[in-house]
């Protein structure tokens, strides 16, 4: 049996979350498939999802807040934010490749969130779960908007946030946050525009990487490439791993009209 008053995992806060979208997408009339790497160990594979028809990709990463009470700061002339208590804090370093990559799939078209969690306990996330209020008690951060509010300044930076305001440190900078409706509208919009899913796919299989940053080993690209029913299954696959690789969870987006088998 699980202590409520244990602190959450990753895991279940990411299912959650994952959860959440899919229904709150589901009320608009669109359909979000999960990637999953398990779908690699078969023969032949391939996704329920037409993506020659419209639809987006959306990645999520997850992150649990550490619940503060106080703010330390780092040097005597750090400015202290405006934060309530408790707040939580968590670190995003944009020289890793995990940011990095990030980065690049959302220059390249994709809607990509750092997500992160305003409790800490088993208690609030089920009272959350099951009153679905996990999005709306929720951190939805946009790595540009990280970039933003780090300066441009390469390294490790601490992102604290209450339940109201939020900043990236060391400078605290207040960063502009998703919300949840805010999410699923501009979802909407993208999953129904006239480009192609798989265009979407090809544009960020094919897109320049920056120096350092990871990419999938030519040989795996063509072994999944191979198994693939089609070639916009292998580009999906090669994106979903590519993201979960950096432990991302990647959704496919699309209309219910048009979520039907692969053409």
């Amino acid at each position: 049996m699980i202590n409520l008053h244990e602190r959450l995992s990753e895991f279940s806060y990411g299912y959650g979350v994952t959860r959440e979208v899919e229904r709150r997408l589901a009320a608009r009339g669109l359909r979000a498939t999960p990637f999953l790497p398990s779908l690699l160990h078969e023969a032949s594979l391939g996704f329920d999802v037409a993506f020659s028809g419209p639809g987006q990709v959306v990645m999520l990463q997850f992150k649990l807040g550490q619940e503060l009470s106080r703010f330390r700061r780092l040097d005597p002339s750090e400015t202290i934010p405006a934060l309530s208590k408790p707040f939580w804090r968590y670190y995003v370093d944009t020289t890793e490749h995990q940011f990095l990559r990030l980065e690049e799939f959302e220059a390249h078209g994709a809607d990509v969130f750092y997500v992160a969690p305003r409790f800490s306990h088993w208690s609030a996330y089920d009272a959350a779960f099951h009153g679905n209020q996990v999005l709306q008690r929720s951190l939805l951060l946009r790595p540009s908007e990280i970039q933003r509010g780090s300066g441009g300044t390469p390294g490790e930076h601490r992102i604290v946030y209450d339940r109201i305001r939020r900043y990236v440190c060391s400078e605290p900078r207040a960063v502009e946050e998703v919300t949840p409706d805010e999410l699923v509208e501009k979802l909407d919009v993208r999953a129904r525009s006239q480009e192609p899913l798989i265009s979407r796919l090809e544009r960020l299989v094919s897109s320049e990487r920056a120096r350092g940053t990871p990419q999938l080993a030519r040989s795996r690209q063509r072994d999944i490439r191979s198994r693939a029913r089609t070639p916009a299954d292998g580009l999906a696959a090669i994106v979903g791993l590519e993201a979960w690789l950096q432990g991302t969870q990647v959704l496919f987006i699309t209309p219910f009209e048009t979520a039907v088998l692969s053409e």
